[in-house]
């Protein structure tokens, strides 16, 4: 019984630790549109490590590291006059001359609800985001909503756009691998079966356990 009891508590240590990963992927994963992990990208280091994408934003993050993982959803760089500006869909980041992060703020911040394009002429700097443009200066103060008409005289500009990352890896598809263990390869399957047998033992086992304690406290 001392020799069962004890394989008993090794297979449990392991098998318990592994539903334990499982019931915290799993909750995850249920409440996945709720909370938003459908939708919000792996961060860029995770993705980079195990799924050997390279963010969009691989570039200005290695040149910027201060903008942390925000910078995977970078697009472009505008120069101004300090450093630079960095532009993502819902953040801006202004750097300063030797690549340091400044500022961070948010696009709303200008007006727009989202930034789709940017765009630097003549030391001014536009921004656009849906059907609306607006325009500041270097100093990052004011922003100015252009009309139709000054609108549709930037049309023919070398805007630099946001292009949509098809191969983005969210929160959630991490989630459905890691609780099936797919990071295994080929192994996955057998891993899982292997956990699955190793239950069916510990409950044999733990039953058997429990049969001869009670005949030991017969006798």
């Amino acid at each position: 019984m001392r020799t069962l009891a004890r394989w008993h508590r090794r297979l449990a240590t392991f098998v318990v630790a592994w539903l334990v990963l499982l019931a915290i992927s799993g909750l995850l994963i249920n409440h996945a549109s709720g909370w938003g992990l459908d939708r919000k990208p792996l961060a860029a280091g995770l993705q980079r490590t195990l799924y050997g994408i390279e963010p969009e934003g691989a570039p200005f993050c290695e040149s910027a590291p201060a903008t942390g993982d925000g910078c995977a959803d970078i697009f472009s760089a505008l120069p101004i006059d300090s450093g630079m500006l960095l532009l993502s869909e819902y953040s801006l980041f202004l750097l300063d001359a030797n690549g340091l992060l400044l500022e961070k703020f948010p696009v709303a911040q200008t007006g727009l609800p989202t930034l789709e394009a940017g765009l630097e002429r003549n030391g001014a700097l536009y921004l656009r985001g849906g059907d609306a443009i607006v325009r500041t200066g270097p100093d990052l103060l004011e922003f100015r909503l252009l009309t139709d008409s000054e609108v549709a005289a930037l049309d023919d500009e070398n805007w630099q756009g946001r292009v949509a990352v098809v191969t983005a890896v969210t929160w959630e598809r991490f989630l459905l691998d890691l609780h099936a263990a797919r990071f295994l390869g080929s192994w996955a399957v057998w891993f899982n079966d292997v956990a699955a047998a190793l239950i069916l033992v510990l409950a044999a086992s733990g039953a058997w356990l429990g049969r001869l304690k009670r005949k030991a406290n017969g006798r």
